[in-house]
């Protein structure tokens, strides 16, 4: 089994990441989190990735914000913008697990939509989200 790790990814483009997490699904990757897990990066979560196996190194952190999209470098702040994001964040929610949906669900999820800052997250400790890795970076 194909073991990657994964340390302090920023994330990047959703429609990227998908592929890389399908391709890795569909080849039964494990993978290891250290670091930080932000933005499109915690789509490695989504329900549909079964053939991944996932753990979490003690201190590693996801970091969730709501989609959205960029005009010349800058948000797009429009109704249809607002509307957008809304729709692909409930998209974004139904491919988690039911935890992890109820609880994004329930709590202020940053928005650069609608006016936070690009880089606001909403930081969760990995750990609460994935079991923890047999083995660390450090004794690799």
């Amino acid at each position: 089994m194909q073991v990657i790790h994964i340390t302090d990814d920023p994330g990047g483009s959703v429609g990227l990441y998908y592929q890389k997490y399908k391709a890795l699904s569909d080849a039964g990757t494990e993978i290891h989190f250290h670091g930080v897990c932000m933005s499109a990066c915690t789509m490695v979560l989504f329900t549909q990735f079964t053939g991944i196996k996932a753990c979490a190194d003690e201190g590693a952190i996801f970091g969730f914000h709501k989609p959205f999209g960029l005009d010349s470098g800058k948000v797009i702040r429009t109704k249809a913008a607002r509307r957008e994001t809304q729709k692909l964040w409930g998209l974004w929610l139904e491919e988690l697990a039911p935890p992890l949906r109820k609880y994004l669900k329930g709590v202020r999820v940053p928005s650069a939509t609608d006016g936070d800052e690009q880089n606001t997250l909403l930081l969760i400790p990995a750990g609460l989200l994935l079991p923890k890795c047999q083995t660390t970076v450090a004794a690799e």
